[in-house]
């Protein structure tokens, strides 16, 4: 859909699917001559309508966002039958259009950081540099940072370190609640919740896992890692105001170079790459992180409905009906109770249990999930392939995207300065989670809202997949860490406890030491 309104003219958009911690993607290329040209036409005037006036474009698409949201938040378990099953509907369509206005948003949003970019390299900037001046900016991730900060103070100056530090974090709230103080910090920590909770736990984009208000743990993980900093007088605002002074400080003294004319440009160009920059970390708040969050509560209301009547037997076995089968087994109970719970008991008794067991059977087979999958293109046109996923034409002509060569020294995009050398902790689906410890160098598929937590733990990242655009480059460059994205084989070259080396300034990994050597 974002594709048609925007009138993309290379594609018609895409198709993601996810397996085992992975996504992939999948492009309609457009192949007609004329009609590429049509659209060409057509997209270049939305272009120049948003870059006139992004912010009013972002706010009215975000307004909608928000409205949606909001009414996936009045569902609940008082609602009768029949409301409940005209809400579902509601908000599965409201979920859906939230995720048009993403790639509206989006594919507009990258095609106005490509004329910032463009400008930069033909007055030969490096990305690694010019995307340094866009640190330091407040988006909802940095402002959930500065959240879990806070409450990590809070922690300190109310004497429940000791509490985070020797506990596991599925324990402390409970712990928290009867020590001195403690009523005072959980009302903080239920507000920030409030706000910033809406979020899916793991797997991306994946509504079947529990929320962070539901499972908490994600964020007293990060609390406590917070603590061990904030001892050692680490101060977010401080550190954030330190970057946007180093932001202006690069931004200036490149603009010194240029002439008049170019310096104006130049001043244009970046407040609207440093919008897109806050866009892109904005809408993996409020739409792969919320909306999905929001959906998963919606669905979980409906499933505590037909546990009540006796169709399932727990409320979240919901998750192995579809969208389908849940509308019309609700919809059939608001017309007839009790001959919709006649119908559909048997019906839901014998699906239920054997897509559990399908699942659970998946989950337990080996790691085995490939990088890419299909065809892989012969030239990359999608403005989200080449900015969020790091596919671009010089990659798919060098093979790097193929499953082939694995070496021990390879490159990919210097997502975010520095050289950093430790040990490896390869983790490709949130299960791992658990097992990162801090000071480890983070090697995985790719990085979404689901793995901010594990930033404030380690020395760097590496990912397989991902570009500039993507939100391990970003969220890396904010916490000022070295980061190597879209080497497209880090996690098949890299085990568990190699010794490796990330340098950030020129986009190399190399393994210095085998773990099992």
């Amino acid at each position: 859909m974002g594709a048609a309104v925007t009138q993309l003219p290379p594609t018609k958009g895409g198709f993601s699917k996810i397996y085992k911690g992975r996504v992939y993607l999948g492009f309609a290329t457009l192949h007609d001559q004329k009609e590429i040209e049509l659209r060409a036409v057509e997209f270049g005037r939305n272009v120049e309508r948003v870059a006139k006036d992004w912010d009013g474009f972002y706010k009215k698409c975000i307004d909608e966002v928000k409205e949606n949201l909001s009414f996936m938040g009045t569902l609940n378990d008082n609602l009768s039958d029949t409301i409940l099953h005209a809400a579902l509907r509601r908000a599965e369509k409201g979920n859906k259009r939230n995720w048009e206005l993403h790639f509206i948003m989006m594919y507009l949003a990258d095609v106005l950081y490509f004329e910032f970019e463009n400008f930069c390299k033909q007055h030969d900037l490096a990305e690694k540099d010019f995307t340094g001046m866009l640190k330091g900016l407040e988006t909802m991730a940095t402002r959930t940072d500065t959240g879990l900060w806070n409450l990590a103070r809070r922690a300190e100056r109310y004497g429940l370190t000791e509490i985070f530090e020797k506990n596991e974090p599925q324990q402390v709230l409970g712990l928290v609640a009867h020590a001195p103080n403690g009523a005072t910090w959980l009302n903080s920590f239920h507000e920030f919740m409030d706000i910033y909770g809406h979020r899916i736990v793991a797997a991306h984009l994946d509504v079947m896992f529990p929320t962070w208000i539901e499972d908490p743990a994600p964020a007293i993980q990060t609390i406590k890692t917070y603590i061990g900093r904030v001892k050692e007088g680490w101060d977010i605002r401080e550190e954030r105001a330190k970057m946007l002074a180093e932001a202006k400080a690069e931004t200036d003294k490149f603009a010194a170079t240029l002439s008049e004319e170019d310096r104006d440009a130049f001043y244009k160009h970046i407040e609207i790459g440093k919008k897109i920059y806050m866009f892109q970390e904005d809408h993996g708040f409020y739409i792969d992180g919320a909306s999905c969050a929001y959906l998963h509560d919606v669905a979980m209301v409906c499933g505590r409905r037909l546990q009540k009547y006796g169709l399932l037997q727990k409320a979240d076995d919901v998750f192995f009906l579809t969208y389908h089968e849940l509308d019309e087994i609700l919809e059939g109970i608001s017309q007839h109770k009790e001959a919709g719970i006649y119908h559909y008991t048997r019906l839901v008794h014998s699906v239920v249990p054997e897509r559990k067991d399908s699942w659970q059977q998946v989950s337990l087979q080996p790691d085995d999930a490939p990088l890419t999958m299909g065809k892989i293109p012969e030239k990359t046109e999608d403005p989200i392939l080449m900015k969020v996923f790091g596919m671009v034409d010089e990659m798919l002509n060098a093979g790097k995207i193929e499953e082939i060569q694995i070496m021990d020294k390879f490159e990919g995009y210097p997502g975010s300065p520095g050289v950093v050398e430790g040990i490896a902790r390869v983790i490709t689906t949130f299960e791992g989670f658990a097992k990162l410890e801090p000071g480890y160098i983070l090697v995985c598929p790719y990085t979404a809202t689901a793995w901010t937590p594990l930033f404030p733990k380690i020395k760097a990242v590496v990912t397989d997949t991902g570009g500039m655009l993507t939100h391990a480059a970003i969220t890396a460059r904010e916490c000022k860490l070295p980061a190597v994205v879209g080497t497209w084989r880090a996690t098949r070259a890299i085990k568990d406890g190699d010794l490796i080396r990330v340098d950030g300034n020129e986009g190399v990994v190399e393994i210095l030491k085998k773990a099992d050597a």
